[in-house]
This record gives C-alpha cells, structure tokens and sequence, in this order.
C-alpha cells in the first residue's frame, strides 16, 4: 500500500527520507525545543522563523519549513492510521 503524505521530503545521500511535522515547544537563545507526536523532545537549530506553538519539518537536526496546524493535524492523523495497520 502506497500512501502519500503531505510531508516534505528531503534528499539524503542514501536516498529520501521523511519528514514528521514537530510542534515547537520552547524557543531558546540559539536553539528550539520540538516535541513529536509520540512526544519525544529535541533540541534543534532553525532557519526559518518560529514561535511556541508552531509546527515544523525538520533534517537533520534543523528546522527548515513552518507549517500550518490544519496541515500538520493532517499528516499526524494519517500517520497514527498507518501505526494501527
């Protein structure tokens, strides 16, 4: 079974790999706080501008895109079905 997420997919050099959206918990002086859906927590760099409660993609230890609550929800909900499976 084939499904398509709205994640962003990134190159790597051992291919693709996915992205999970994260929602910023904390923002520190160089760093953000992220937690998953599973609600695990890391610390990671930004290039992008974020504030508490937003959401994100992140590579490699870097936030590199904000995106919508609606579409993270989205992508969150397809990828609980998916662990239900």
């Amino acid at each position: 079974m084939l499904i398509f997420v709205s994640a962003r997919f990134a190159p790597d050099k051992n291919g693709m790999c996915l992205t999970i959206p994260k929602k910023v918990i904390e923002i520190k002086k160089d760093t953000i706080i992220v937690e998953n859906p599973a609600g695990i927590r890391q610390e990671v760099k930004s290039i992008v501008d974020l504030k508490a409660g937003d959401f994100c993609l992140t590579q490699q230890n870097v936030a590199v895109e904000k995106i919508a609550a609606k579409e993270a929800g989205k992508i969150i909900k397809i990828l609980k079905n998916i662990e239900k499976i």
